[in-house]
């Protein structure tokens, strides 16, 4: 939005807006949000300015507009100045609490019916220029993508993901190869067993943002994945069992990791929402559940609540069913993304790891 004219008051800068609204800036907020290259460091983006102790006591000498350069000058009586974008005083027209850039939740879906543009692409349209934004679009929508015709190895698994960036540590190290025959699983990831819906991590405090498969070698019969969308029966949930959708988004659930040296636990809302009421994360693992307590009336309303997400993200109409195979590589977003496995016979060795949730925003808006 453009700017019609600015009107200095005793108590702040009266922005007039080309539609004829307006908005007040407090001088204390426009000397803060000061965009010159003094104010604002040009190469990394940092505030440069201390406004507690260089601000003078709301004395202006002048407030001019650059209509040419889009920005907002105001001089102080010190001489000093403050340089703020017209896009910086529009995206702050209206008071709303602090958040970081919105990113779009995506299209749910209750079915792949719905999914209108299939979340996959070749290994080497992925490589190729544009390749990761198309890439990275995929999972903001429909949260997951599949990479098909990918060479069968780790080398180029890890690749694909250091595009994108660095791959996190964990518990289970940073990039790993497993298969099914450890002597002593410490996950039933690493087992034959099947595995019901479910995200990782919740027992960290940060839960992974992206996980990456990809099935090396494969001599077994089963072992089919089932991925269904969170954030679908979230809004489902909110709609039809509203009392229910509450308590998953005020309970804390807790999660736990046990093994030798080990015990990790953290909790949080099967729902974790935001300021503005939007669902930013699903978290739910039944396999990893800690035992916890509430007064009696509660304790069961909870798991009502608990039963209907299950019993939703457990249905086979809901789920994107396939077969994880060499060559064909799996991303998906694990605060969207519920993932599963039946169980198999044989033999399957696997490759992957994780990605932090915040390098996957920081790409999205970057690139």
């Amino acid at each position: 939005m453009s700017i019609q004219s600015i009107n200095p008051q005793n108590d702040g800068l009266i922005i007039v807006w080309n539609d004829g609204s307006s908005s007040c800036f407090p001088w204390l907020w426009i000397r803060d949000h000061s965009e010159s290259k003094v104010d604002l460091h040009p190469d990394s983006k940092q505030r440069q300015v201390d406004v507690f102790s260089e601000t003078p006591d709301n004395s202006i000498i002048n407030a001019t507009l650059d209509q040419n350069e889009k920005n907002v000058i105001v001089e102080w009586v010190d001489h000093s100045e403050s340089c703020i974008s017209f896009d910086l005083l529009d995206s702050m027209s209206v008071v709303k609490p602090p958040s970081a850039q919105a990113l779009d939740n995506g299209i749910y879906w209750n079915s792949t019916s719905e999914i209108k543009f299939f979340p996959e692409m070749i290994y080497d349209e992925f490589m190729d220029d544009g390749g990761l934004k198309k890439w990275l679009g995929h999972i903001q929508r429909n949260g997951f993508v599949l990479v098909n015709e990918a060479p069968a190895s780790a080398s180029a698994t890890k690749e694909i993901m250091e595009r994108m960036a660095y791959v996190r540590n964990s518990i289970f190290g940073g990039f790993s190869v497993w298969d099914n025959k450890l002597e002593n699983p410490d996950d039933t990831a690493f087992t034959s067993l099947a595995i019901e819906p479910h995200t990782d991590g919740t027992y960290v405090h940060d839960a992974p943002g992206l996980q990456t498969l990809h099935c090396l070698k494969k001599d077994s019969i089963g072992g089919e994945n089932q991925l269904v969308d969170g954030l679908a029966i979230a809004e489902k949930m909110r709609i039809e069992y509203p009392e229910y959708f509450e308590i998953l988004s005020s309970i804390n659930i807790p999660g736990r990791y046990i093994k030798t040296d080990t015990y990790l636990e953290a909790k949080r809302p099967l729902f974790r929402v935001n300021d503005e009421g939007k669902v930013v994360q699903v978290s739910f693992n039944n396999h990893d559940r800690a035992p916890f307590r509430l007064e009696n009336d509660l304790m069961n309303s909870f798991y009502e609540a608990y039963k209907v997400f299950h019993n939703l993200a457990n249905d086979e109409n809901r789920q994107f069913q396939f077969m994880l195979e060499p060559g064909k590589v799996l991303t998906f977003d694990n605060w969207r993304v519920l993932h599963a496995r039946s169980s198999l016979t044989g033999y399957r060795q696997l490759c992957g790891g994780y990605h932090n949730r915040e390098d996957f925003e920081s790409k999205l808006r970057s690139i």
